[in-house]
């Protein structure tokens, strides 16, 4: 005589199978969340470095623009020079443009401060560039590999549940109900073997030997006493 339990534990091997198989499904976007978001750091670097070299860019154009200024100034004060009417009045245009070309060489000073600053910081942005494109095509392969695992594993999801619902119509339908209440509580096993020593195989508690022997019986359904779970002890 055939034990009742055996259609329903090789259910329960189906099941297993299909609540792995099912985890990694759930678990395909998180681990593409996971892999576009190693992109931050190097999307960050890189939105830094033009930051950067725009404020350069933008503090070179100010000097160049007070320098021309500078300069414009210089052409007045030589315009004017050559109205004087006075050599105190020459002597003190002359002082003017002196200043005045002080001041530009010293913002020239900086203009090539910045310029240098400018082709490092130009360099620096085609790193990070580089490097945040290298990046892009290597984790586009991996989301690619994800993609395409995540077609082949729903395709072996639907071919699993319709051998799983074969598999549920050889089960004693009373028995099978009992099972998948416990199964979905919890969501490892609902049938144990009873182990070497009288334990449970679920919680592994000691099994008062009655149990023991009824789980044995063909006729008998039992759970244990600790956990719930359904007893299976065939002969050996």
């Amino acid at each position: 005589m055939s034990h009742p339990l055996e259609p329903i534990v090789a259910l329960q091997k189906k099941d297993r199978r299909l609540i792995k198989l099912m985890r990694e499904i759930r678990d395909i976007p998180k681990r593409k969340s996971d892999i576009e978001a190693q992109l931050a750091g190097s999307t960050q670097k890189l939105n830094m470095a033009r930051d950067s070299k725009k404020h350069t860019e933008v503090s070179l154009k100010d000097l160049e623009l007070e320098v021309e200024s500078l300069n414009e100034r210089i052409i007045k004060y030589k315009q004017q020079q050559m109205d004087a009417n006075t050599n105190e009045q020459y002597r003190a245009f002359v002082k003017e443009i002196g200043a005045v070309e002080r001041e530009i060489g010293g913002l020239e000073d900086k203009e090539i401060v910045l310029m240098e600053a400018l082709e490092k910081g130009t360099l620096i942005v085609a790193e990070c560039e580089a490097k945040l494109n290298g990046e892009k095509e290597g984790i586009a392969d991996e989301l690619g590999e994800l993609d395409e695992r995540s077609v082949e594993l729903s395709e072996m999801l639907e071919q699993m549940k319709a051998g799983r619902m074969r598999s549920a119509e050889q089960c004693d339908q009373v028995i099978l109900k009992k099972y998948t209440r416990i199964m979905n509580n919890k969501r490892d096993f609902a049938v144990v073997m009873v182990e070497a020593g009288g334990h449970c195989g679920g919680c592994h508690m000691k099994l008062p030997p009655q149990v023991i022997n009824d789980a044995r019986n063909p006729t008998k359904i039992v759970g244990c006493n600790f956990c719930g779970r359904i007893l299976y002890n065939p002969p050996q």
